[in-house]
């Protein structure tokens, strides 16, 4: 009974944070030249805040968001950027993290395989990864997420990120 009460108090405070998670203004990105989408083609499968999460059935927050994919499809650097991770991590499954300039850091999880290593200078349309479902996941799917200062941030607020460009699964 204790764990239903705490599980219930931790839903509504957490319901009552989401405005504002949602509603938080972005950092500038006016020094990043995003000219490259993401990935080609995908549809948003889970978005950024709370949710329910797809193994406890219980409300989790979700800092990314996730966008199915078709398996081995290519996931492309949006920016250039250094390659400041990029390896296996427990839950996130195969995962590069690419450092953009003014700090910001796109997090790329759950992938099949790696084309980059650590500390890597990578061009804008250079394939970081491929489609997968390592780690926690269920399905082929990327998840994709936008820190800056140790904060996460709605990928799909960034205006001039381009997450795919199937412009029919939008």
């Amino acid at each position: 009974m204790a764990r239903r009460l705490n599980w219930a108090i931790l839903s509504l405070g957490c319901a009552a944070l989401l405005p504002f998670a949602q509603a938080q203004e972005v950092p500038s990105t006016q020094d990043i030249t995003f000219t490259h989408p993401v990935l080609k083609t995908a549809q948003v499968s889970a978005p950024f805040g709370m949710r329910k999460n797809p193994f406890t059935q219980k409300p989790s927050w979700h800092g990314g968001v996730d966008l199915g994919a078709p398996w081995n499809d290519p996931i492309f650097a949006p920016a250039k950027g250094e390659v400041i991770f990029a390896d296996s991590k427990a839950g996130w499954g195969i995962r590069v993290d690419l450092k953009l300039s003014d700090g910001w850091v796109l997090r790329f999880a759950h992938l099949k395989e790696i084309s980059v290593a650590e500390g890597d200078l990578v061009a804008p349309g250079s394939i970081v990864g491929i489609v997968g479902a390592t780690g926690r996941s269920t399905g082929p799917h990327l998840h994709l997420e936008a820190v800056y200062d140790g904060k996460q941030y709605d990928p799909r607020a960034i205006q001039t990120l381009d997450l795919y460009t199937d412009e029919r699964t939008r």
